[in-house]
């Protein structure tokens, strides 16, 4: 017969309550919030020897799910054709999900890794970028594996036919599978952390050279500014992008809402710039009369929000430009120019740092955070907040009146 109340997790203090039918309460006392802590507990008797079994504590079963919980064991104990202990049988089940655990897999293992680290990455991580290298080279040949017998032998095997011809790719999925690793000793598993770092030394140097993003030279940037047409949705994108020096980067560009501008100032969120996660600094952009040129001529075609909806999007322009439409524009100059080199969207970043290096060198901070790049140590910039805005809005009127080739020009738009 059931004696306990169904509130007597609110009501008891510390001390050890019968419920009947080998339930007992024990509680030990109550939390900051006042809640009953303490534990279910089954008394019984099996072959003429007394037992307690834990059930479990109080924030995980209530009164009525612990008495469910105690007739199970109940009715297991007293099953006339294989009458089982339930401290054994507990015990065996505890067993066979450790021996469980021991046998995942390194692709079993590799979700878990990817969810728990998921919140740190950019967009949580939905572009697949994080996940790919493993899904592509490391999971087919070694996914199988349990991840507590994977040794260094097998890293090297899988990575040495890509560690020199796609060295940053062969990088990446290393670092990831290391991070896979350390997930899985978090779990518990006897995994192997120096397997990773003896496969890099037994790999050895990727012979990999870094190349730097090809770059149009300052003194040819205007060239290419003035022949885009600001009428082109997608030529007047890389218009504004030039006119920032590709400060935002091409992503915050293309999707540039038309409330992220106010009053001469357009505000990119501090997450959607790269390396930015989790910060929450934004970016702040001045609009140069250049810019507001843009702008303006925008207005007249956004969709959705978008400043620069995608021309080809049938959904009542729903969707922004993408960036490979920008690349193209510029791809479309490569062959008309026959320019030397594949310069893309993203060396302006650099065109427009070499210019503001030839017109005024002492501009180093100004035009760091033009570019969104962090100046000085962390302690530092934990002083030192200036971001350098008006400063900032005098250099980029300068590479707007560079752009357009004469002081006071604004581009000419078709009204």
């Amino acid at each position: 017969m059931a004696k306990l109340a169904p509130n007597i997790l609110k009501t008891a203090t510390t001390g050890k309550y019968a419920d009947g039918g080998g339930l007992y309460l024990l509680v030990t006392g109550r939390d900051a919030k006042g809640h009953a802590k303490g534990s279910w507990i089954f008394r019984y008797t099996f072959l003429k020897q007394r037992y307690e079994l834990g059930l479990g504590s109080v924030q995980s079963y209530t009164l009525a799910q612990a008495r469910i919980e105690r007739d199970r064991w109940r009715d297991l104990m007293t099953d006339k054709r294989n009458p089982v202990n339930p401290i054994d049988e507990k015990r065996r089940l505890e067993c066979e999900a450790q021996d469980a655990q021991k046998a995942l897999t390194l692709t079993e293992v590799a979700p878990m890794a990817f969810d728990a680290l998921k919140g740190s990455l950019k967009d949580d991580g939905r572009a697949g970028r994080w996940y790919s290298p493993l899904r592509l080279y490391v999971l087919p040949l070694i996914g199988d594996l349990k991840i507590e017998d994977i040794h260094q032998r097998d890293i090297v095997k899988t990575l040495t036919p890509i560690w020199k011809t796609k060295a940053p790719t062969a990088q990446k999925a290393l670092n990831r599978l290391g991070a896979v690793m350390k997930h899985g000793a978090a779990m518990g598993l006897d995994v192997n952390l120096n397997a990773v770092l003896n496969a890099k030394q037994l790999l050895g140097h990727t012979g990999h050279k870094v190349r730097n993003h090809p770059a149009l030279s300052w003194q040819d940037i205007p060239r290419l500014y003035q022949s885009l047409n600001a009428d082109r949705t997608v030529e007047r994108a890389l218009m504004l992008y030039i006119l920032t020096g590709g400060g935002t980067r091409l992503k915050p560009l293309r999707l540039a809402r038309t409330d992220q501008f106010s009053e001469g100032i357009w505000t990119v969120a501090g997450e959607a710039l790269k390396g930015r996660k989790g910060q929450e600094a934004d970016f702040r952009v001045p609009v140069t009369a250049e810019m507001q040129a843009i702008y303006d001529r925008s207005l007249t075609e956004t969709g959705a929000g978008y400043l620069f909806p995608s021309p080809y999007s049938r959904e009542n322009r729903q969707r922004a430009v993408s960036d490979q439409a920008i690349e193209n524009v510029m791809r479309s100059r490569e062959v008309e120019w026959e320019w030397p080199e594949p310069y893309r969207p993203h060396g302006i970043r650099a065109t427009f740092r070499s210019w503001v290096s030839e017109i005024n060198p002492s501009l180093y901070a100004v035009a760091e955070t033009a570019l969104a790049h962090k100046v000085g140590g962390v302690i530092e910039r934990s002083y030192d907040r200036n971001d350098f805005l008006e400063q900032r809005r005098a250099l980029m009127e300068q590479w707007a009146d560079h752009l357009t080739g004469r002081r006071d020009n604004l581009v000419q738009l078709a009204r």
